[in-house]
């Protein structure tokens, strides 16, 4: 677990028990927002306690930026808090938090080194909901919340001007391949989020999974999204096969994966997948 401070407002943590997830803070000049809430109930708990010990205020708003479990199973320890997510996203977890039964959640267990972790979960859902995009504005200080799509339907990111931070969630990956398998998931939306994100005034990305960043790997993520999009084309009007295409685009240097575990192959050839099915649709 690694507890970073950037700037004066920005508190992140890393619980590389679960895949490096990042959740983080934002200090305003009277509260406190949280941005994800992990999938470790005791450590989200720990920097919940940390953050407000530090900065002598309180938490008041989460802001989730999807749906997936490794994001939001810690909101119980925000129930006193407004927890915002985008409407597609609350109605998706309305939908799957069903699925995560006594049975699933002990499975998970046992998929971990720290089983306690997970120890008295109470699936707690988001009782706020934004379309498109919202504010808010504590002080002189502005958060920007934005809907965007891309690694999801519902996929957003959180801004903060003021501290030119944003939080981009499962649409931004840093050193470590980006999951593109989810159903929903928007190839085309994601590299035009990339592109808004480059736009922006930003010192510090914090991704959904890996350290916090400057521009640089932002460029280079989204230079190969765009080669793996120009590459699938040119070879789909030359006629050549499926099989040929993701093979072609499956060893496209990038981020290098650990052959060795089949998770992540499945990861990236499912995720190459779901780009091949999208350029078909062209």
């Amino acid at each position: 677990m690694k507890y970073e401070k950037f700037g004066d407002n920005i508190y992140v943590m890393i619980d590389e028990l679960f895949y490096d997830v990042v959740v983080g803070a934002i200090e305003l000049p009277t509260k406190l927002i949280m941005i994800d809430t992990g999938m470790n109930l005791r450590k989200i708990k720990e920097f919940r306690e940390k953050v407000e010990e530090v900065t002598k205020k309180k938490f008041e708003t989460v802001f989730l930026t999807h749906f997936h479990g490794d994001h939001v199973i810690g909101n119980q320890h925000f129930s006193d808090c407004d927890i915002f997510a985008s409407k597609w996203t609350v109605d998706r977890l309305n939908i799957g938090f069903p699925k995560w039964t006594d049975e699933v959640i002990e499975e998970q267990k046992k998929r971990i080194d720290d089983p306690l972790a997970l120890e008295g979960l109470e699936l707690t859902p988001a009782n706020k909901s934004f379309e498109g995009q919202m504010e808010l504005v504590d002080g002189d200080v502005k958060v920007i919340v934005k809907q965007t799509g891309g690694h999801t339907k519902g996929s957003s990111y959180i801004y903060c001007p003021n501290y030119k931070v944003l939080f981009a969630g499962d649409n931004l990956f840093i050193d470590s391949y980006h999951w593109g398998g989810e159903e929903t998931c928007d190839p085309d939306k994601w590299i035009d989020t990339l592109k808004e994100y480059l736009s922006l005034d930003v010192d510090y990305f914090v991704p959904g999974h890996g350290p916090v960043s400057n521009k640089e790997p932002l460029k280079y993520i989204l230079a190969y999204f765009e080669l793996v999009k120009s590459t699938m084309l040119k070879m789909a009007s030359a006629g050549k096969s499926e099989e040929e295409i993701l093979k072609k685009c499956y060893n496209l240097d990038f981020y290098p994966i650990n052959e060795e575990e089949k998770g992540d192959v499945e990861m990236k050839e499912l995720t190459l997948k779901k780009m091949y099915i999208w350029v078909n649709e062209k």
